[in-house]
Parts: C-alpha cells; sequence; structure tokens
C-alpha cells in the first residue's frame, strides 16, 4: 500500500511541476519552421523581392511538401517573374494538394493567359468562380497579374470574355459567321 501511494503521490508531483513538459516533436518543429519560411516569403512579395521569395517558398516546400500553400505562394512568386510554365506547374501541385483552392485556379488562369492558353484560362476561372464567387476581388488582384494597367477587368470580366472570344473562334473554324448567330 505504502508503494502505491508512493506512485500516486509521484504522479501527482510530476503534474504539478512539470515534469510531464514535452520539448516541441519534430513534426512540430518543423510546422513551425514552414509557417515562418511563408511568412517571410509573403513579406518579401510584398517588397517586390520576388526571386528571394520564390527561395523561401521552395524552402518552405522542402519541409511540408504535402502542404499546398507553398506552392501556391512560390507560384504567385513565379507570375511576377514572369516565369508563367512555372507558376502553372506550381499551381497545379497546389490544386492536387487542395482541390478546394479557388485562389490556385484563378492564379494558373492568369498564367494560362499570359502564355496565350485561353481555354485553359478560362476553365480555371470558371473553376475559380465556382468554388468561390468572391476570389479575385481583393484589390488589385486582377491588376498586377493579368495586365498592369490601371484599369483592367475582374476576374469574372475576363472569364465572361474569354468565353465569348472562344465561342467567336470556334463558330469561324466551324465556318459560321458568329455575327449571325443567336446567343
Amino acid at each position: 500500500m505504502n508503494t502505491l501511494k508512493f506512485i500516486a503521490l509521484t504522479v501527482v508531483v510530476c503534474l504539478c511541476l512539470g515534469c510531464n513538459k514535452q520539448e516541441d516533436s519534430p513534426i512540430d518543429r518543423q510546422e513551425k519552421v514552414y509557417r515562418a519560411l511563408l511568412l517571410d516569403g509573403n513579406r518579401l512579395l510584398k517588397k517586390k523581392k520576388y526571386q528571394k521569395a520564390s527561395d523561401l517558398f521552395t524552402e518552405a516546400i522542402s519541409k511540408q511538401p504535402e502542404k499546398a500553400e507553398g506552392y501556391l505562394n512560390r507560384g504567385i512568386a513565379y507570375l511576377c517573374l514572369e516565369r508563367y510554365k512555372e507558376g502553372i506547374l506550381d499551381f497545379t501541385k497546389a490544386i492536387q494538394k487542395d482541390r478546394a483552392l479557388a485562389i490556385a485556379y484563378a492564379n494558373r488562369g492568369i498564367a494560362n493567359d499570359h502564355l496565350g492558353k485561353h481555354k485553359e484560362a478560362l476553365s480555371d476561372y470558371q473553376k475559380a468562380l465556382a468554388l468561390d464567387p468572391e476570389t479575385g476581388k481583393r484589390p488589385g488582384f486582377m491588376e498586377r497579374f493579368l495586365y498592369n494597367k490601371p484599369k483592367t477587368p475582374s476576374l469574372r470580366e475576363r472569364a465572361e470574355f474569354l468565353e465569348k472570344t472562344l465561342k467567336t473562334q470556334q463558330a469561324i473554324e466551324n465556318g459560321r459567321n458568329p455575327l449571325q448567330e443567336d446567343h
């Protein structure tokens, strides 16, 4: 009985004095490093230091390759660097990791738009808007990435424009006069 009381008392003392306090697990530390790299990379994006930001996002991806955010952020850095094909690869990876990430579809659409891949851009814009109708409404979203002009269309306006343009192109390819067709 004395042994049982001693064990119980030892457990209570350890609980009160913090004997059970554990250090961060390696997984927790890796998550903290990942988050810090993303934060630092985003700060660099705001300062227009795109290459340094992409380097930090690459490091973040090496820490947590199963997470979408690192690929999304590096893709944005690539857009800013006009490295559209690399951006598309990263946005695609982000989408594979999180199929509901509307902003990844929107940004991949922008990259496709820059490369003249209008069907792919339209598809991505429509998917982004279907997932989240507010996608791309943040001030400056389309101005920064699509045209760098003072007045640019919203994501929805661009998607509608591309849809009409592609229908017109298809009508012409099929030998029809798009001006005589009912819309």
